[in-house]
């Protein structure tokens, strides 16, 4: 899954709502098959909606397979200081081992 990383800069939709939309049938469908696509479904949304930016995208590219900080700079358009800030945080969360990651 190829993520949008300009695109995922900002939240766009409260995730409270892709919530609601997933829990209608016919909102569900309205949206259609590709809703929140971009983001890797609505579930994948709203684990990414609710990290900060740096960690939002930096998590995408491990998902998308990003194994060194160069990598995530490069698919993501971050400096290497938003990068570590980004990992450092995701570890705090328990998201990524950084000792996986490649500087």
């Amino acid at each position: 899954m190829a993520y949008d990383y300009g695109g995922m800069r900002r939240v766009a939709v409260d995730p409270r709502i892709v919530v609601e939309i997933g829990r209608s049938p016919k909102m569900t469908a309205e949206q259609g098959v590709g809703f929140m696509s971009g983001w890797g479904g609505p579930s994948q949304y709203q684990v990414l909606a609710r990290l900060p930016m740096e960690e939002r995208l930096v998590y995408a590219s491990v998902l998308e397979g990003a194994s060194s900080s160069f990598e995530m700079e490069e698919m993501t358009g971050l400096t290497g200081r938003e990068v570590e800030e980004g990992l450092a945080g995701l570890q705090k969360r328990g998201l990524v081992d950084i000792g996986e990651i490649v500087k």
